[in-house]
C-alpha cells in the first residue's frame, strides 16, 4: 500500500503529496471527490458532468445505449446516403 504522512494545515487544508498525486495521476486543477469510508478518508479522481447531461448517467439510458451499441454489433442498423433519405425514412414517405 502507498502511504505518505501529510499535516493539516489552517482551515482544514490538506496537501496531497507529490507521489500520491503522481500515482493517482491527479494534477493542479483536477476535480476529486472526497468521501468517507469504513472512517477513512478517501480521496478519488473524478469529474463532474454538467447539469444537462446528467441524463446519459441513468441507469435507463445507459441500458439504452448498450442495448443500441449490442444491435449496431449484430448488424442492426441502417445507413442513409442523405438526410433526405433519412426524413422519408422516418416520416414514411
Amino acid at each position: 500500500m502507498l502511504e505518505v504522512v501529510s499535516k493539516i494545515a489552517r482551515n482544514g487544508h490538506l496537501t496531497i503529496p507529490a507521489k500520491i498525486r503522481k500515482f493517482l495521476h491527479i494534477a493542479e486543477g483536477d476535480m476529486v471527490r472526497i468521501g468517507v469510508r469504513d472512517n477513512k478518508i478517501v480521496v478519488m479522481p473524478g469529474t463532474f458532468v454538467d447539469k444537462d447531461q446528467t441524463y446519459f448517467f441513468t441507469k435507463e439510458c445507459q441500458r439504452e445505449a448498450k442495448k443500441s451499441e449490442q444491435e449496431f454489433k449484430k448488424g442492426k442498423f441502417s445507413s442513409y446516403a442523405s438526410a433526405e433519405q433519412l426524413r422519408k425514412e422516418i416520416e414514411g414517405d
